[in-house]
């Protein structure tokens, strides 16, 4: 990857953070992204984060 791409994936992640978003819309995202199903619970693919939340 070159120094350009890099840099423009940086400029991406700085972009996505500074947008404010509602809590269906990150739910969706993180859906979306495959980490967690839509009812809330972490996938398969990701133990340790689901071992990191906290409990309700």
């Amino acid at each position: 990857m070159s120094n350009k791409d890099s840099q423009k994936l940086i400029d991406l992640a700085k972009k996505e953070r500074a947008m404010n978003s509602s809590k269906e819309e990150a739910m969706a995202r993180l859906v979306n992204a495959g980490i967690l199903t839509k009812t809330g619970n972490y996938t398969k693919h990701y133990p340790a984060l689901a071992s990191f939340s906290k409990e309700k």
